[in-house]
């Protein structure tokens, strides 16, 4: 496995390599080098190598395409790795390294299996430096996109992470559908019961209403959609808790005390077993992410964990996942990016005839089917029919 990040933490990646070495296969991961983390680690089926990077390297990942640097160093990282150890196949996580991963894998004669978490060029299109000078200059958008369309066709297996995903790929790039597996980002239901017990759960308070967001707070998030309903509601017994952080927490923060919002309280980053009990406490919550193809085509986490702890979700209209709470009746939808819409579903919620059947659905949902304890499988049969071949 090829991931350009550190790890942990990577809850993904993750459970990728616990259902594979619970089936018996060996990996070894190579991603880049934190402070604090030794640069090989061995365990139980797994050796990590962590990859110190230089300042200059890490730079120039954003200019790969223009100025190859990048790829160059991870080419003789991981070619160094492959000399050394037989391997079967190679799984890259996300795009950037596919064309060095596509070459490794001609040379070594590997079938190579990548793995996005994301569209990266979709995403990429909302990051400041991307947007700022000099990024807005040096870093093409289109070269990006170009490049994933070009280089996913030699992968010899791709996952993804929604079925609104595969179709992306399918219609825009022409990828063949028996290659494509969708393996979403549902939750281990053991891990999650280990870092919640039943017993540090606390009934929501009912007579104060509380809506949580839990994740990067970031303006493309839906964030500020958030703090224009929290100003509507304000004479209402509504309250909104905001856990987490971003490069634009201290705008969001600024923006609530122009509009003095004393209905919501933001937490900050916290721990996560600690952000699942306030959860818990709540009484639902929110994915109110703004339309881009990039939120169309991906879940997000906290969706699940909402559900797990039996909270409806209330999600903007990003495809993916106003399908899943549509098909499954487990929340409601409003239009991103629309505050009006927002708080008459808030308000619809504070029914106790509306809000328990769907309670009830997204506990029911995620514990009987939506898990990685049932979809996990996917990456055994997937490699499985790869051994077959």
């Amino acid at each position: 496995m090829v991931l350009e990040n550190s790890f942990p933490p990577d809850e993904r990646v993750e459970n990728e390599i616990d259902i594979l070495l619970k089936n018996g296969f060996q990996i070894t991961l190579v991603c880049t080098k934190r402070s604090g983390k030794s640069e090989m680690e061995e365990k139980d089926g797994l050796t990590i190598f962590r990859i110190p990077l230089s300042k200059f390297i890490y730079k120039s990942s954003a200019l790969a395409l223009e100025l190859p640097f990048y790829f160059y160093f991870w080419n003789k990282q991981l070619s160094d790795i492959l000399n050394r150890t037989r391997f079967d196949a190679i799984h890259l996580h996300d795009l950037p390294l596919v064309k060095v991963c596509t070459r490794l894998a001609e040379k070594y004669r590997l079938p190579l299996i990548c793995d996005y978490h994301e569209n990266r060029p979709e995403i990429m299109k909302m990051y400041h430096h991307v947007q700022s000078f000099p990024g807005k200059w040096l870093i093409s958008v289109n070269r990006w996109l170009r490049y994933q369309m070009k280089e996913s066709q030699k992968a010899d297996r791709l996952i993804l992470v929604t079925d609104e995903a595969k179709d992306y790929y399918i219609n825009n790039y022409g990828l063949d559908p028996r290659k494509i597996i969708v393996l979403p980002n549902y939750i281990v239901l053991d891990r999650f019961r280990k870092l919640v017990p039943e017993t540090s759960i606390q009934p929501a308070d009912h007579d104060i209403f509380t809506v949580v967001y839990f994740g990067d707070t970031g303006f493309r998030r839906g964030t500020l959609t958030i703090l224009e309903a929290a100003d509507k509601l304000k004479d209402k017994n509504i309250r909104f808790l905001i856990i987490g952080t971003s490069s634009e927490q201290d705008l969001l923060r600024k923006e609530a005390t122009i509009r003095n919002l004393k209905n919501v309280t933001f937490a900050g980053w916290i721990p996560p077993a600690e952000a699942m009990k306030l959860i818990s406490w709540t009484d639902a919550g929110i994915c109110p992410f703004l339309r881009n193809i990039h939120h169309d085509t991906t879940y997000a986490n906290k969706m699940f964990q909402y559900m797990a702890l039996g909270k409806p979700v209330i999600v903007s209209d990003c495809t993916a996942q106003a399908n899943f709470v549509t098909r499954e009746k487990c929340g409601l939808v409003f239009e991103a990016g629309n505050a009006d819409e927002l708080c008459d579903r808030i308000i619809k919620l504070t029914s106790r005839n509306e809000y328990d059947p769907l309670s009830k659905n997204a506990s029911a949902c995620v514990t009987e089917k939506y898990n990685w304890e049932n979809y996990g499988r996917r990456l055994i049969e997937l490699y499985s029919g790869l051994q077959n071949n």
